[in-house]
């Protein structure tokens, strides 16, 4: 084996495994002293990923646990006033009870009577002053509130707002009546065009009469040339030269117009609550483009078909193709609507007659779009010209359920004029609400009683919504916090320093650095033994 003096490989090899040995020992260190497994990237880059994300799902689901314990804090604020509303609400049908005795004379009923009128200032004085955050959350002004209860986005929980004040609780159901013998149907008061086909004059409606109070939908009213009109809640709106809309936006109007009316100076609309839908019902089926004009008496039976893309259009979005069968016998034209409901929200059906109805349940308009090549024949059925003002069967039903005061009175109006202007405050009187609770008289103390009763009804279902909601909160805690904890142990493992087999990996760096000190000493001192040779 040659002796060399200018190389020594065995103090290079030395080093070289000693300095290994010092960068493991440092990394070690780091883990030991750090707690952690993973100090940067280069430890493990995939899982500083993973842990990173964990992270980021802990941290979210400890927020939403604070949020749902704010949601509660609120369900909690609100349920206590309700909780002192209903304890006067429950003196005042006390104090009706006994007012309605016939013993009393009227000085007795006037001293019960301060005392209800002192109890009605005490609900309004909770109403305006109870508060949650700077919120006011019984006087009707809350919208609903969001709360982010989960990690990610969209996990949200809505609570409503109330109306807790003596004016808005107590109504009692009742009808809605025409005060004329006609009512205009115009579109300034209620944002809708009308049935109409271009600058055709609006239809005039007879003979309005609605049922409030126990879900009735709207009841139809006939126009000036006798057409029947299946539904004053709708419209009907030539929008394109090959399209109509058959919609509810009269009826959502209706709905939007009664749910935000404020009691104004005394005089308003207390305690209604409205919803609308729509429904479109076209004549016999027959194949070709879409006709805006529906007679049945010029209608025949479907006969077998097609339609292809930009043939039929419902809310924008086409329905072909579509190959059916004579009366849509096997559903095709049907199934071809009901694929797109999604995009459209537009079902479709269909009876024994092939008459195909259209509905919307969330009361969106229908408007109907047709490819704009030359009708031969028709879809939906119809007479000879498309957008025609033959309207003998056609059927466009918007449902308008109202839950109101003792009686709204409808003021009329003259042709064409903003009709049904009785959805403004000052033609709208509402009686029946805890405001106006006089036991005064005999029949005033009974009435009350029913005032009360419904009153105490609609708090009872709210704070029974506000329970649930809390019961549903709590439910939520108790589940971020199971899933923060199991995210928390899986986060651990990945990042977290695992001292046994760290403690021993220290151990073997330490034993090997101290060797390859002492095996690096006697690698220099070889060179030197060489020098014997020279002696």
């Amino acid at each position: 084996m040659p002796q060399n003096i200018n190389t020594n490989l065995s103090s290079l090899v030395g080093l070289r495994q000693l300095s290994q040995t010092q960068t493991n020992l440092n990394r070690i260190l780091e883990k030991v002293s750090s707690g952690y497994q993973i100090n940067s990237a280069r430890d493990d880059a995939a899982g500083l990923a993973i842990a990173n994300r964990f992270s980021s799902q802990i941290n979210g689901l400890s927020i939403a646990s604070r949020n749902a314990n704010d949601g509660t804090s609120l369900a909690q604020t609100t349920e206590s006033a309700l909780e002192e509303t209903t304890n006067a609400l429950q003196r005042i049908r006390e104090l009706s009870l006994q007012a309605a005795n016939g013993t009393l004379n009227s000085s007795d009923r006037s001293a019960i009577q301060k005392e209800i009128d002192q109890l009605k200032s005490e609900v309004d004085r909770i109403a305006e002053t109870t508060t949650f955050n700077g919120k006011r959350v019984l006087d009707g002004s809350l919208s609903s509130q969001q709360f982010q209860i989960g990690a990610n986005a969209g996990e949200t929980v809505n609570i409503s707002g109330f109306d807790a004040r003596s004016s808005t609780l107590g109504g009692l159901p009742g009808t809605v009546q025409s005060t004329g013998s006609r009512t205009g149907l115009g579109s300034t008061d209620i944002g809708s065009q009308g049935i109409q086909e271009g600058d055709a004059d609006t239809p005039n409606i007879t003979d309005l009469t609605l049922q409030v109070g126990d879900g009735t939908a709207v009841n139809i009213a006939t126009d000036e040339n006798g057409g029947a009109i299946d539904t004053v809640a709708s419209t009907s709106e030539l929008t394109a030269p090959n399209s109509l809309t058959y919609g509810s936006g009269l009826a959502k109007s209706i709905a939007d117009r009664i749910n935000t009316l404020r009691e104004t100076e005394g005089s308003g609309l207390a305690n209604v609550y409205a919803t609308a839908s729509t429904e479109f019902n076209a004549g016999d089926i027959q194949t070709g483009d879409v006709s805006g004009s529906v007679n049945t008496s010029t209608a025949s039976n479907v006969a077998a078909g097609a339609i292809s893309n930009g043939d039929l259009n419902i809310n924008g979005v086409d329905i072909g193709p579509a190959l059916f069968e004579t009366n849509d016998a096997g559903g095709d034209l049907v199934n071809a609507i009901n694929a797109k409901s999604d995009l459209t929200g537009v079902t479709a059906s269909t009876n024994d007659q092939a008459q195909l109805t259209l509905q919307a349940e969330d009361g969106r308009d229908i408007v109907i779009n047709t490819a704009s090549t030359a009708v031969t024949n028709r879809l939906f059925g119809g007479g000879e010209n498309r957008f025609s003002d033959s309207f003998d069967n056609l059927r466009v039903s918007g449902e308008v359920t109202v839950s109101a005061g003792d009686t709204l009175t409808f003021g009329g109006g003259d042709a064409g004029s903003a009709g049904l202007n009785a959805l403004q405050e000052d033609n709208v009187q509402a009686t029946g609400a805890v405001a106006s609770i006089d036991v005064r008289t005999v029949e005033g103390a009974q009435s009350s009683v029913e005032s009360i009763d419904s009153a105490l009804n609609r708090i009872d279902s709210y704070r029974a919504s506000l329970g649930a909601i809390q019961n549903r909160f709590e439910s939520s805690i108790r589940n971020l916090s199971s899933v923060a904890e199991s995210q928390t142990a899986a986060r651990s493992r990945i990042e977290d320093t695992n001292f046994a087999s760290q403690i021993t990996a220290l151990s073997r760096e330490q034993i090997k650095r101290q060797a390859g000190l002492a095996l690096q000493a006697q690698a220099n001192a070889l060179s030197q033994q060489i020098l014997s040779l020279l002696a």
